[in-house]
């Protein structure tokens, strides 16, 4: 044990004194700075120009609101206004229907393009004045338009031996594009991270005095661990990134609506209590263990990056048309094929905890799916043990098939 922890560490001090690993684990959070950050600093500091908005109608608007100050002007100057547009670069004309009651029809008038963001600020502020306009004529209260408008809840409950339980197939889907989309980034950053060292030891031949204190199957231990560890520290600092300027987005956007906010948070609450964490943990710790030691037999038989890419693109297959079919299948119920995929040591990752979320499975299912997905894991780890061990001396070769056959026959 004390091999795999020298190692570990080797590994870990080569991998953090590297500035390429740097370099890619800070520039998705500083992608994120720019996309959510930046432009919200930048609409902060800057100064945008009012537009004037000359209104020919009669319903009320504020005199000034947002990046808009309303003007009124007679319905009849309409056609000679139009010809002033052009002389200015902040007048706009708005004409209004004229009875807002029976028409929701507004034309707006402008020389210049206004933004999207203009237009949905626009289109708030006339949505606020028509509703306030049309409750007052038709004489109807807040809470009688609140009930009108609210649609139904609806709650959907499965029924079995055990009692009731709250059902949700969305909830399900989402869990499982959830546990595809982290194995692949895990994968990618720890796959890539042993694909590498393994490469690299095998060209400049210090494999040599690393096996004088480990036999090889320490070597891959700790080569695993160590990019485990790297990928799960680098999937850490992204998912904070996102936290930080999702969070930051999303509150500015439920600022105004804070019902909303609740009822949203309700919600997220209620299904958070629907899922089997203690299954989807182990499911996804065996799916990345399982497909890092296939990473590590690919990065082992290989001679160079251009033959391992093949490799690994067939090793990421199984788990893109996981995530890419998962909706499909989820959205059709419980069946033959879902069942299969779940029981499949590839799939089963992501498959079955998609169907304890969405279905009454027996609990025995899960334990042989698990068990499945074990020997499985045991079975690839002795496998890119074999390969390590065989291949690890090859200088400038690669690993024949007819060898890697007589390996898999043992």
């Amino acid at each position: 044990m004390r091999a795999v922890w020298i190692v570990f560490w080797r590994e870990m001090t080569v991998r953090l004194k590297n500035w390429r690993f740097w370099l890619g684990t800070l520039s998705f959070p500083l992608l994120i700075f720019l996309v959510v950050a930046l432009p919200a600093l930048v609409a902060r500091f800057s100064h945008e120009k009012r537009l004037q908005v000359l209104v020919a109608g009669n319903l009320p608007l504020p005199q000034e609101e947002g990046p808009f100050r309303f003007v009124p002007v007679p319905q009849t100057a309409v056609d000679s206004l139009k010809n002033l547009l052009q002389t200015a670069d902040d007048l706009v004309l708005l004409v209004l229907p004229p009875n807002p009651v029976e028409s929701e029809i507004c034309t707006l008038y402008t020389a210049f393009s206004l933004s999207s963001e203009k237009m949905q600020d626009l289109k708030a502020i006339l949505t606020e004045a028509f509703r306030a306009y049309r409750q007052e004529a038709l004489r109807v209260t807040s809470d009688d338009i609140l009930k009108v408008l609210t649609p139904p809840r609806l709650q959907v409950y499965k029924v079995s031996a055990e009692g009731a339980k709250r059902y949700s197939a969305g909830l399900a889907t989402t869990v499982g594009i959830f546990i595809g989309i982290a194995l692949f980034i895990l994968l990618m950053g720890a796959g890539y991270q042993i694909l590498a060292s393994v490469l690299e030891e095998k060209s400049n031949r210090l494999v040599e005095y690393m096996l004088l204190a480990a036999d090889p199957g320490h070597i891959l231990q700790g080569k695993i661990l160590s990019g485990l560890v790297l990928s799960v520290f680098q999937v850490v600092v992204w998912g904070l990134a996102v936290l930080l300027g999702g969070g930051a987005t999303f509150s500015s956007t439920l600022a105004d609506d804070a019902q909303q906010s609740q009822r949203l948070m309700e919600a997220m609450q209620d299904q958070a209590y629907a899922v089997p964490w203690g299954w989807v943990v182990i499911f996804l710790i065996a799916g990345l263990l399982l497909y890092t030691f296939l990473y590590a037999a690919a990065g082992a038989a290989s001679d160079s990056v251009t033959e391992l890419s093949p490799l690994s693109q067939a090793l990421q297959w199984p788990l893109l048309l996981s995530v890419i079919v998962l909706p499909t299948l989820a959205a059709s119920g419980e069946g033959p094929v879902i069942t299969v995929l779940s029981y499949f040591p590839l799939t089963s990752p992501v498959y079955m905890p998609v169907r304890l979320i969405a279905s009454e499975v027996p609990g025995w299912e899960a334990v042989v799916s698990l068990g499945i997905l074990v020997l499985t894991l045991v079975g690839a780890y002795r496998f890119a043990t074999k390969i390590y061990q065989h291949a690890l001396l090859l200088y400038g070769q690669k690993l024949p098939w007819k060898a890697i056959w007589q390996i898999l026959r043992g």
